[in-house]
């Protein structure tokens, strides 16, 4: 049994983890972490939980909202990844796509936490949910991913309940309170299993040569 980590990182009182347990042909939800008490969903306000969770189970990746590589040639914040990204994205949404400047603390944090990652979980990327979630709704629904994080209605909610676990063949096997966050966490966590079991259904995004940190950054379409 492996776990694929989604982490949607922000401040002490705004993240969100959810893990993903892959068995044999089976990819399923947990109720753990961020989902603990799945009807009413808790942000991680330390990074121990995590932790402990990659110390004590086999995590084959975790993949992060937010920068985790830099480069001194990125004089703006904006890496060459988050140019290509903002060239995938149509033009009402390519201020999705922020320098890492405009983030704050929320680089160093996760910078922070996939050092303390790293010795228990060999894979350790960057993605943008939203920009996922862009990518892979059928055309006529797009428009979720413009409004979930303003306006998120329950209709929406019990549409994208069904059809993540219809699109990405998840079994959910519990009732999920979906918030922004979980939402977000769970395309993180569904990146990193692509990585190592679709990677066919990632876009890889350039990066410096001379960057450091973690990635790559790839964003989920198909």
């Amino acid at each position: 049994m492996f776990y694929f980590l989604g982490i949607d990182i922000a401040g002490s009182k705004n993240t969100w983890v959810v893990a993903l347990k892959s068995k044999k042909d089976f990819l399923e939800l947990s109720p753990l972490l961020s989902l603990d008490f799945p009807s009413d969903p808790s942000s991680i306000k330390d990074f121990s939980p995590i932790i402990n969770f990659c110390q004590k189970n086999k995590v084959l990746a975790a993949a992060f909202d937010a920068p985790l590589s830099f480069s001194l040639k990125d004089k703006s914040g904006f890496r060459v990844s988050d140019k290509a990204l903002k060239e995938l994205l149509p033009k009402k949404a390519k201020s999705w796509v922020v320098s890492y400047h405009t983030l704050m603390a929320v680089p160093i944090r996760a910078l922070l936490l996939s050092e303390l990652l790293s010795p228990f979980c060999g894979t350790i990327i960057e993605t943008h949910p939203r920009a996922s979630l862009y990518f892979c709704l059928p055309e006529d629904k797009k428009g979720l991913s413009f409004t979930y994080k303003k306006n998120f209605s329950e209709e929406d909610k019990n549409f994208l309940s069904n059809w993540i676990k219809t699109k990405f063949n998840l079994i959910i096997n519990f009732s999920v309170k979906l918030t922004e966050g979980i939402l977000d966490a769970i395309m993180c966590a569904l990146a990193g299993y692509f990585y190592h079991k679709m990677p066919e259904k990632l876009i890889f995004l350039p990066t410096n040569d001379n960057s450091k940190g973690f990635g790559p950054f790839v964003v989920i379409r198909f």
